[in-house]
């Protein structure tokens, strides 16, 4: 017999569409009670079409994740509204494909702003409801938050900033009964990248013309997987990654969502779950042991 979820609410960031979309309705598929946060109400055909098919039952709201003061009246409503807060799921995040020359600063503040400030705002707000559950947070990270994709430099920072912060928290956090983890899915076939403006970036591509040609041309002549990069998955199948990943008894701080992934990243992590560097870290935290103090 599968195990009852926890008690309180599930919160999934981004749930309009794609990944979050996908995650919030097989959440609730699997008996969670699910808050669908979506920045407007006006863009959940994604969310909808899935409800619709699916029958599931999820409380939608309007959250804004880079309005840090609607962030704490947010949570704590949830919480109130559904006796507790058991884990989140951050999956709002924000993409683009441009040269590294072209791409404003803007618009790397606009990345880090919904990628990384969003989701350390949203746990810092959570924290009290989540340690009050011994809960959980996972962050819907990416492949290219640990090795950095060429014309996604902006996209890559912001992955790479948001697991820094995150692992470094995350051994503090275990010890106060808070899970972090972070999900890197390699290609999505929701990803906005799958549908940029090429002939827009291409124009202004100047010298990197060239190369950036090839980049593209290459991931259409092997249906949008580039050599090495791991094979193409459906928001269905990183939602259902995550999902087990939520129900673990002892999740991981790094998970990847297919052996593809895992492969991918693991060429630049041997520690392809985090577990080492955590428990490397997370010594720090506890007693010195004898043989340390000599």
């Amino acid at each position: 017999m599968t195990a009852r979820p926890p008690a309180g609410a599930v919160i999934v960031t981004g749930a309009g569409s794609g990944v979050g979309a996908s995650t919030a309705v097989t959440l609730a598929g699997r008996g969670y009670r699910v808050v669908a946060a979506v920045h407007s109400r006006a863009r959940t055909a994604g969310l909808d079409e899935l409800v619709a098919r699916s029958g599931a039952e999820i409380d939608v709201a309007e959250l804004d994740v880079t309005d840090d003061a609607a962030i704490p009246g947010f949570v704590d409503g949830v919480a109130a509204r559904h006796g507790g807060l058991h884990a989140i799921v951050n999956s709002a995040g924000v993409t683009g494909v441009d040269t590294f020359e072209n791409e404003d600063v803007a618009s790397y503040r606009r990345m880090f702003e919904v990628n990384v400030f969003g989701p350390v705002a949203l746990l810092k707000s959570a924290l009290p409801h989540l340690r009050a559950a011994r809960g959980r947070f996972v962050a819907v990270g990416s492949i290219a938050g640990v090795v950095g994709l060429p014309f996604q430099e902006a996209y890559s920072g912001s992955k790479f900033a948001l697991e820094g912060v995150l692992e470094a928290f995350a051994p503090v956090a275990r010890r106060a009964g808070v899970a972090v983890s972070v999900v890197e899915p390699g290609p999505i076939s929701t990803d906005a990248v799958r549908h940029t403006d090429w002939p827009r970036v291409l124009g202004g591509a100047g010298p990197y013309a060239e190369s950036l040609r090839r980049y593209v041309g290459n991931a259409a002549a092997l249906d949008g997987t580039l050599p090495g990069l791991p094979a193409t998955q459906t928001a269905d199948e990183v939602a259902s990654a995550i999902a087990d990943l939520l129900a673990a008894d002892d999740p991981p701080f790094r998970r990847q969502t297919s052996a593809g992934a895992r492969s991918f990243v693991a060429r630049k992590l041997a520690d392809a779950d985090g577990a080492a560097a955590l428990a490397a870290t997370g010594r720090w935290l506890d007693p010195l042991s004898a043989e340390a103090v000599e």
